[in-house]
């Protein structure tokens, strides 16, 4: 088999605040849409709902991935500084309702995603959201293969893999991260065409260079992981180590925040767990 290239790329949500710390809407001033982002150095920026999105340019080391973040992030602070807003590092966040009244604030997702698991639809309750003034920022992972169609369990192994090597040490970090009730359970991801959008991390993970740069990592290592034991009919370890755990209980570690027991299950297995400083 030709040797597959792994790009890694994200779309990561941010909050904005005044000068105050109070949490505002993003409509109107960021501009990008999903149709029609706008570019900057390194991706682009775009509105989604009342937060500004980030995304890059698809990577293949890390030092691409944390530079082309660190440019988006430099880009938005310049479009954010104009109208006298900065972003935060948040999953979490409750509004003003004066913030939540246009069309775009009530808007939640462009399409549904799944969870590996299970095979069924994430049902979200958007009621809720909007009843609490609530808002949740995701963290997006998203993983390209030269041929993702190699094997057909490719997709699935790498969902997996990147849930027991990406999103359970982010529990360590997240804890009982209000987001997962809503968003960010485990196991969920997007179909692509050229692989997989991981979607259960928050924006944690955009805290420090070198948060981003395990990001990488730990995604290249699960990628090289699914491709060599697939291609050589072989089950990549992380599928048993879940097995191995209960897919239940797997699941209630990251959806319910279980940080003794996410970093039980790290140092068992040896996965390494990222710091926030």
């Amino acid at each position: 088999m030709p040797k597959q290239i792994v790009t890694v790329g994200h779309d990561a949500e941010l909050f904005l605040y005044d000068e105050n710390d109070n949490a505002v809407s993003g409509v109107g001033l960021i501009g990008g849409s999903k149709e029609c982002p706008r570019e900057v150095n390194g991706g682009a920026v775009q509105e989604d709902n009342v937060m500004a999105e980030l995304n890059i340019e698809p990577c293949t080391t890390p030092t691409q991935f944390v530079s082309r973040t660190n440019e988006v992030m430099e880009s938005l602070s310049t479009i954010t500084s104009m109208h006298g807003l900065h972003y935060k590092i948040m999953d979490y966040q409750k509004f003003e309702p004066e913030f939540l009244k246009s069309k775009q604030a009530k808007m939640f997702g462009c399409m549904p995603d799944y969870n590996i698991y299970s095979s069924k639809e994430n049902v979200v309750d958007t009621s809720s959201l909007n009843k609490n003034n609530v808002r949740t920022a995701g963290g997006h992972i998203h993983i390209g293969l030269t041929n993702p169609n190699f094997h057909p369990m490719a997709r699935s192994s790498l969902v997996k893999g990147c849930d027991m090597y990406v999103g359970l040490p982010l529990t360590i970090l997240e804890g009982t991260s209000q987001r997962k009730a809503f968003y960010g359970k485990a196991g969920s991801f997007r179909h692509k065409e050229y692989g997989i959008e991981y979607r259960t991390p928050s924006n944690v993970w955009l805290s420090s260079d070198n948060i981003k740069m395990w990001i990488f990592n730990q995604i290249k290592l699960v990628a090289s992981d699914v491709v060599y034991n697939l291609s050589h009919n072989n089950q990549p370890r992380h599928e048993r180590w879940i097995a191995d755990t209960g897919e239940n209980s797997f699941q209630t570690i990251i959806n319910s925040g279980l940080v003794d027991d996410a970093w039980d299950l790290c140092e068992n297995y040896g996965i390494e767990i990222p710091k926030l400083n």
